[in-house]
């Protein structure tokens, strides 16, 4: 009888710690994630403009001109519940490349063999609004398609909302003015310039 008490308590504990995890993970998720540093924001970055930049390239026909992504904001990368302390911010890194096809059907094949490309790859491609989308590794959205406002043609990529630890002019990676996404702020970025 004794061993039979032994192994339901022993059951009960664990499922009590397992239980207690699951909360404590779950509570993190609501808070919008793990908090990390500059650096790993560094990284996401790099990642995502990394995948843009790596599409850019395989776009046939190539479009014309430099592929310099631009810099978004995002409005739906906030602490809506108050879950951020002090020094935690968000922000979630979103930049576009402006495509000069030469006309409508260079987009057009470029659009087609895009997602021959990615379907190839084995990656899922939806059909959005004007044009197409797929996700890369860490969440990291890419969307070809005409813009909202411009009807032009351009290429999206998105990265997920990220929680890290505010830099206080410390020499650590400053998100806000890292306007063409290489995960470093050049000197013509620089705030006082």
């Amino acid at each position: 009888m004794e061993k039979r008490t032994a192994l339901i308590t022993a059951a009960v504990v664990v499922t009590l710690v397992a239980l207690c995890a699951l909360v404590a993970k779950g509570c993190e998720a609501v808070a919008g994630g793990p908090v990390g540093t500059p650096e790993d924001l560094r990284a996401h970055v790099r990642a995502t403009t990394g995948a843009g930049n790596a599409v850019y390239r395989a776009l046939s026909p190539a479009p014309a001109g430099d592929p310099s992504p631009v810099k978004e904001g995002s409005s739906s990368c906030v602490d809506d519940f108050g879950f951020d302390d002090g020094d935690v911010t968000r922000s979630q890194p979103i930049y576009t490349w402006k495509l000069d096809f030469a006309d409508g059907d260079d987009y057009r094949a470029a659009m087609k063999a895009l997602e021959a490309s990615w379907r190839a790859d084995g990656r899922t491609v939806e059909k959005v609004e004007r044009g197409i989308m797929t996700t890369f590794d860490d969440g990291i959205q890419v969307t070809f398609h005409r813009g909202w406002y411009s009807n032009e043609p351009e290429l999206r990529a998105v990265g997920r909302c990220m929680r890290y630890r505010k830099a206080y002019d410390d020499g650590s990676y400053q998100y806000l003015y890292d306007e063409n996404g290489d995960g470093t702020v050049d000197e013509y970025e620089q705030p006082d310039r």
